[in-house]
């Protein structure tokens, strides 16, 4: 069981209070590799640093220098630091950072791994399949972060039988409350208003209303046909420095129709899924109308 300090570090992190996250977990000392708490700490700290918009990737590998430099440097370390090496690199090496991510995940393949060795593989597991959602390998990532098990869709199902899964670990964590809450507004109705209820829990907190949290909020708020209280948690969000480029906020503003949502979103996160389909969208009606275009 977690102490009480690394369960407060841990529901920073999921609420997106990627600033105060780092700030908790190096309030002590995270070099003291005889202490897997320690190692904990130092791996949320420099998860938080990727989280930030832009990332701080140094910073991220830094922290992790002593678990790196160990003579069995862990797992979910090695693949933090080729997830921040994959956010530097050039798009012509991209591919290569994805391989070793791709290795790090063929170390669990088929292995049967105690309770502190399957966090690590959770860690490895979850760059992977960021890198690859990234990259838009989708079917590589859900396959990934599905433990292998072939699904290749990210339909309501698979996310419930994920859900249902994650139960059986930590009923508790917030985490997993946002698994569901997720779910939630996917699903609509009663699990809707849950939703709702999570991400306005989150939303009274003293240090809740972080950009994560405002633009679930939102998306809650415009499922449920309140558009001006959504605009409202947008329009908060985006007057906070970090809000100001997260691509979740932008999204969910580009739905909303917000004045240059989608074009900041187009800017700062190109490969995000909206703005795929967006482009994608875009280029079936160029194709389309450029059948009926009338010759001169």
């Amino acid at each position: 069981m977690d102490s009480d300090a690394l369960f407060h570090v841990k529901q920073l992190f999921w609420q997106g209070s990627y600033q105060d996250c780092i700030a908790e977990s190096t309030s002590v000392d995270i070099n003291d590799l005889s202490d897997p708490e320690s190692l904990s700490r130092a791996l949320y700290a420099a998860r938080s640093h990727l989280a930030l918009q832009p990332p701080a990737t140094s910073s991220a590998v830094s922290l992790l220098n002593s678990a790196l430099s160990s003579n069995e440097p862990p797992a979910s370390a090695r693949a933090i630091q080729a997830f921040a090496g994959y956010l530097d690199a050039s798009v012509e090496d991209r591919e290569g950072k994805l391989d070793e991510l791709r290795d790090l995940v063929l170390e669990y393949e088929g292995e049967e791994v105690d309770e502190e060795t399957r966090e690590e593989e959770r860690i490895v597991r979850c760059m992977a399949g960021t890198a690859f959602i990234l990259q838009n390998e989708v079917e590589e990532a859900v396959t990934t972060l599905t433990e292998g098990c072939g699904k290749t869709d990210l339909e309501w199902d698979l996310a419930q039988t994920t859900y249902q899964s994650a139960k059986q670990w930590g009923d508790d964590s917030l985490l997993i409350q946002i698994m569901e809450a997720w779910i939630g507004m996917k699903t609509g109705g009663r699990p809707l208003n849950q939703s709702y209820y999570l991400y306005e829990e989150l939303y009274q907190q003293p240090s809740g209303r972080t950009p994560t949290v405002l633009a679930s909020h939102a998306a809650a708020h415009f499922l449920l046909g309140h558009v001006e209280e959504a605009k409202a948690d947008i329009l908060e969000a985006q007057g906070t420095q970090s809000g100001k480029s997260d691509p979740a906020v932008l999204s969910v503003g580009s739905s909303l129709s917000m004045p240059n949502a989608y074009e900041q979103l187009s800017a700062v996160a190109p490969q995000h899924p909206l703005v795929a389909d967006v482009q994608a969208k875009s280029a079936a009606f160029d194709e389309a109308a450029a059948k009926f275009a009338v010759s001169a």
